[in-house]
């Protein structure tokens, strides 16, 4: 999906929509909000099921405008427990809320199962 050159390494990361027995995917890589609003313009990517959020949960991704956008069900923040860069952001959180929210460092490892086209999450804790 991400085609333009952003010039750094976050931005310029792998964006990933995809469908599967009718339910929508996108994985946000370490994205920001520009790249989240060329999506937006570019793509129809409303009723999202299940979006990974962008950048481990940095308040430079995952803006008000894009999530309204989307409307995921589930959010997925993938992040080290007790991390360096103290992710997630508050506001990253906060713009979030309206989904069911997974987060590795609570929850594990998550896994998505679709059996009979009915999406079913599950926590892996280690």
């Amino acid at each position: 999906m991400n085609k333009k050159d952003y010039g750094n390494e976050n931005d310029n990361s792998s964006v990933i929509y995809t469908e599967f027995n009718n339910h929508k995917f996108l994985f946000m890589g370490d994205a920001s909000v520009s790249v989240e609003q060329d999506l937006i313009e570019k793509y129809n990517l409303n009723d999202i099921d299940v979006l990974k959020a962008g950048q481990h949960g940095s308040k430079t991704t995952s803006s008000k405008g894009f999530i309204a956008v989307i409307e995921q069900k589930y959010s997925i923040i993938s992040i080290g427990k007790n991390n360096r860069y103290v992710h997630p952001n508050d506001s990253v959180l906060d713009n979030l809320e309206d989904s069911k929210m997974y987060r590795t460092d609570q929850d594990g490892s998550i896994m998505f199962k679709i059996s009979n086209y009915k999406l079913k999450i599950e926590k892996c804790l280690p």
